[in-house]
């Protein structure tokens, strides 16, 4: 595959029009990478992963609960979530846009 170069913010109008919180922007066979968007009151549905995988925080505030444990999170925070370990961000008081990165 060619290289490709991405303006993440650019991305964020295409899922105001989709009406949607989660936009995968990258997709090879081993690598993908996308934004979750969620707002204040919204409830993270995710389920855990078959693998590993890696959130940046670009915005917002609230925690993530990673299996029994919860954590604060706030701008430029890397996350590591293993695969099959139950996750979810929650709490945030303003809306959340993170990077999400899987791998296998």
């Amino acid at each position: 595959m060619k290289e490709k170069i991405i303006e993440i913010r650019k991305l964020y109008s295409k899922m105001d029009l989709d009406n949607s919180d989660f936009l995968t922007f990258f997709d090879l066979e081993h690598l993908q990478a996308g934004i979750l968007r969620l707002r204040p009151g919204e409830i993270d549905t995710q389920e855990p992963h078959s693998i590993d995988e890696v959130y940046f925080i670009l915005e917002g505030d609230g925690f993530i609960e990673i299996g029994n444990n919860s954590y604060e999170i706030k701008k430029d925070l890397f996350i590591y979530v293993p695969a099959e370990v139950k996750h979810r961000f929650h709490g945030n008081t303003q809306e959340i846009l993170v990077l999400y990165f899987f791998s296998g």
